[in-house]
């Protein structure tokens, strides 16, 4: 009877210690991980900063540059930390933008691209 007890016991101690983990991981481990410098920037670098570099308004060459960028011309403002469908950068990238043509011009990102521009956004717009 001792062992069926012990047994029982061994049974609930790692079915318990099972459930806490995987209720840890679900509710702790996806805030926060999209890295803007070895995520998002390397996008931006490859695909946007040959047009929006040093010049004009936008400028896609640095986080605080992306930050401190005067925006568009369209009055929406670029990034909106925590809400990446409110954020005009998020807009112009998608496709059938509100105001003027998609970018990058003569392409696209890809799917996963755009989803970790997004990400990044929702999770704070980080400078990580």
């Amino acid at each position: 009877m001792k062992k069926n007890i012990l047994f029982l016991c061994v049974l609930v101690s790692l079915f318990g210690n099972n459930c806490m983990n995987s209720a840890e991981d679900v509710t702790g481990s996806e805030q926060n991980n999209v890295s803007y410098s070895t995520q998002v920037q390397p996008i931006f670098s490859s695909r946007c900063t040959s047009c929006h570099g040093t010049n004009g308004g936008l400028n896609l060459s640095s986080y605080s540059s992306l930050m401190n960028s005067v925006g568009n011309s369209y009055g929406t403002t670029l990034v909106v930390a925590g809400d990446a469908d409110a954020s005009g950068l998020v807009d112009k990238i998608e496709a059938n933008p509100q105001f003027g043509s998609r970018m990058p011009q003569g392409g696209t990102l890809t799917g996963d691209q755009i989803q970790t521009i997004k990400a990044w956004i929702n999770e704070g717009a980080l400078d990580n």
